[in-house]
């Protein structure tokens, strides 16, 4: 049975924990507790992981999470390669190399969004409020809106298949943000990625992840 060490948020592990109730792979969902001091500072309480950490059980994750161990003991770390190797293994990466270009492209490019909104996310205060409000009416819109003319149809992004693209982008509006209204708002002129974030939706295994998954802040 494959070992998907975390903390216990969703965070960068829960693509993967999607990918893998997609895939009905069974797995061990190893979470290290985690205390928020002050998120902003980036202040934790993690005295397990930190105790791993110092006895060097974590020297092949570079000491850090997520990380992927396979059956046979191989330990994989990095999300977006966990993801990658998951989306591999229940063919979610399209049938062509072609496609799969494709698809990683599309993770790539909600990457960089992700990187763009960490500078907004950290504002305070009523510059915070201007911020949130100028990203999620002008600046998300917009990155969407490019992104829309890489996608096929909406329903699936690349193809006519579920792809890892399709999942990075249901979580991406539908997860990644605290304001989870204001991100689905902001693809009403993107009509692909909003029918595909919609479908991953309809997914039942990908419903009952979430009606069951641990109950977190993050």
């Amino acid at each position: 049975m494959m070992k998907l060490t975390y903390f216990n948020v969703r965070g960068l592990a829960e693509t993967s924990r999607i990918l893998l109730a997609i895939g009905g792979e069974e797995y061990e969902d190893f979470r290290y507790p985690l205390e928020i001091i002050d998120m902003a500072a980036h202040k934790m309480n993690k005295p397990e992981f930190e105790n791993d950490k110092k006895e060097g059980k974590l020297v092949h994750s570079l000491n850090k999470v997520p990380f992927l161990t396979l059956e046979d003991g191989t330990i994989i770390p990095q999300s977006k390669t966990i993801e990658r190797f998951l989306a591999n293994r229940f063919y979610l990466m399209g049938s062509t190399d072609v496609d799969a270009a494709r698809i990683d492209a599309i993770c790539e490019c909600v990457r960089d969004f992700k990187e763009l909104y960490q500078p907004v996310r950290k504002l305070e205060g009523e510059e915070k409020e201007k911020g949130l409000e100028e990203w999620f009416t002008k600046t998300l819109v917009e990155k969407l809106e490019l992104l829309e003319h890489n996608l096929d149809n909406d329903e699936y992004s690349v193809g006519y298949h579920l792809s890892l693209s399709d999942v990075v982008l249901f979580g991406f509006i539908t997860q990644f943000f605290d304001n989870k209204e204001a991100a689905m708002k902001a693809t009403e002129t993107t009509p692909k990625i909003r029918g595909v974030v919609e479908n991953v939706g309809k997914l039942g295994r990908v419903q009952r992840w979430l009606e069951s998954r641990p109950q977190t802040d993050l």
